[in-house]
């Protein structure tokens, strides 16, 4: 899949993932602390807001990066886009599995997918 095309991809799909998490930060902090109560929840809503924040920004980096040219420029940006996607979803894996996080699975997938996506784009860049 061409660099480009993998770049929108992840762009809008990190947008949904920011946009939901902006609109529903209770949603998100319920089902991710199923134990949370009173102040805890309070914290968890606030944790989610700076979070959407902080994605919006990479969907903001991931679109800009779709408008480089050449494969000097894309590889290393697709590269680090691999890399950022593995370890976030990494990190999902190990906090569901270690630290009782709740129902993550469709966040798991999500990054999961973009970073398969991202590794399978990066190898397909030819310089």
């Amino acid at each position: 899949m061409a660099p480009r095309i993998t770049f929108i991809i992840c762009s809008v799909i990190t947008f949904l993932i920011a946009a939901a998490m902006y609109i529903a930060p209770e949603f998100f902090t319920m089902k991710a602390f199923l134990k949370a109560k009173g102040n805890e929840v309070e914290i968890g809503i606030t944790m989610h807001y700076l979070l959407a924040g902080g994605i919006f920004h990479v969907c903001l980096l991931l679109f800009a990066a779709s408008k480089l040219d050449g494969a000097n420029n894309q590889k290393p940006v697709m590269l680090c886009s691999a890399v950022g996607f593995t370890v976030s979803c990494a990190t999902m894996i190990y906090a569901t599995i270690f630290r009782d996080l709740g129902e993550v699975i469709p966040p798991i997938t999500g990054t999961g997918i973009m970073a398969i996506l991202s590794w399978f784009s990066w190898s397909k860049i030819k310089e």
